[in-house]
């Protein structure tokens, strides 16, 4: 018979080799579970990945949130949403498996590394002209009547001797158009009655744009000065001003007539149907829009006029269907920067040290000088193609260009 010291050494060793058994098995069943977890999560991202590509390549509608089966086994599904948000597209993407989901929002631009044009500018028969400084590099669709150099002011023009360092054609009577269907949920949105909206009253706001988008109606000559960032849009029937100390952040705003005052930094899309009017060192960064859209009811000339020292990043236009005795207005205050592109069916008033690194589209030049109003004169302005960073990404509002599409921002 075996010792009662012995039998007691057994049972000890038998304890410890089963909890070193079981301890084995917990721990094999973890790294299994994490392994799957993480095969889980690859998958995961794989389809995601797979998501936001479809999307870059699926048209340019506006698209409803829908599940597509992304290879056609029933087993890898992605849900997807695509719509406007100003005059970029808002693109939300969430891939699933199990309990498990992971998404991604982001808007989406346009590559413009193939679009070399600096200059569009509508025949009306009669020339542009340069003096001074001014520099244009890039690509140029000119009237028939050409591009010659000019005194002004007595002085002559000293740039390069091409005047323009790129390839020259001809351009037609009107620009080329906008998107139609952007343009008009722009003017739908500019027509909104506010009634049925919830009354903007808060301080600070921060929306996420995987969420639903909050709409506000703003009371007339509203001044806003807070915070607000993310899935906001704010509308308004009569006149806003947009204090210097508001940090915007992707916020819209629609109405009537917009001032900025002056010192305000921030990004956002601004979209009015008679004014903008921008104070002095004002900054807006990338992706920011300023916009004016003629619409029924509006003032003879819908306009945007910018103050001192403007930097801007981004995309500045001024629209009518057709055009008016009283063309819309683009005026630009002295050190003004613009880096993006420039587009009105209508009048773009530039002074000189005007600095564009991007594109120009529009009917007519005007310069005022103290002495002389001058038409289709550049004096001592530099408009270049190259300038523009080449990450930069336009918007699908502008028609006749390139539809290569890619991601332009990621939100959160």
């Amino acid at each position: 018979m075996l010792k009662a010291g012995a039998l007691y050494f057994a049972i000890v060793v038998a304890f410890f080799i089963a909890i070193i058994t079981a301890s084995l098995i917990m721990l094999a069943a973890h790294f299994r579970t994490s392994y799957m977890k993480e095969m889980r999560y690859a998958r995961l991202l794989n389809n995601l990945n797979s998501g936001v590509a479809y999307l870059l390549t699926d048209g340019d509608m506006p698209t409803p949130k829908k599940e597509i089966d992304l290879f056609g086994k029933q087993s890898d599904s992605v849900i997807i949403e695509r719509k406007n948000w100003g005059v970029y597209d808002l693109a939300v993407v969430r891939a699933h498996i199990l309990g498990d989901t992971i998404g991604k929002v982001f808007f989406t631009g346009i590559n413009t590394e193939k679009d070399l044009d600096v200059l569009y500018l509508s025949d009306e028969d009669r020339p542009v002209s340069v003096s001074g400084k001014t520099l244009l590099i890039g690509n140029g669709m000119l009237p028939k009547a050409g591009i010659k150099q000019s005194y002004a002011e007595g002085k002559p023009y000293t740039g390069i001797k091409q005047l323009l360092d790129g390839k020259i054609t001809s351009s037609n009577r009107t620009l080329k158009g906008l998107n139609n269907n952007m343009v008009k949920e722009l003017e739908s949105k500019l027509k909104t009655n506010g009634k049925l909206l919830e009354t903007f009253k808060l301080a600070r706001l921060k929306v996420s744009f995987k969420d639903s988008t909050r709409i506000f109606k703003l009371l007339p000559g509203k001044r806003i000065d807070g915070e607000l960032t993310g899935n906001i849009i704010l509308i308004s029937d009569t006149s806003v001003v947009i204090s210097a100390t508001a940090k915007l952040n992707n916020v819209q705003v629609y109405a009537q007539s917009v001032t900025v005052e002056s010192g305000f930094k921030g990004k956002c899309q601004i979209f009015a149907r008679d004014s903008v009017v921008v104070g002095d060192q004002v900054s807006f960064d990338y992706p920011s829009t300023i916009g004016v859209v003629r619409v029924a009811g509006a003032v003879d000339q819908p306009s945007i006029t910018f103050g001192e020292g403007l930097l801007f990043n981004g995309i500045i236009f001024s629209y009518e269907d057709k055009r008016s005795p009283m063309q819309t207005l683009i005026s630009f205050g002295k050190g003004n920067r613009l880096n993006g592109e420039l587009y009105s069916t209508g009048l773009v008033k530039v002074q000189k040290g005007m600095f564009i690194a991007g594109k120009v589209s529009c009917n007519r030049f005007i310069m005022q000088t103290p002495v002389t109003l001058y038409e289709n004169f550049l004096i001592d302005v530099v408009f270049n193609r190259k300038a523009r960073s080449k990450y930069y990404m336009s918007s699908r509002l502008f028609e006749g260009q390139a539809k290569e599409k890619g991601v332009l921002e990621w939100l959160k």
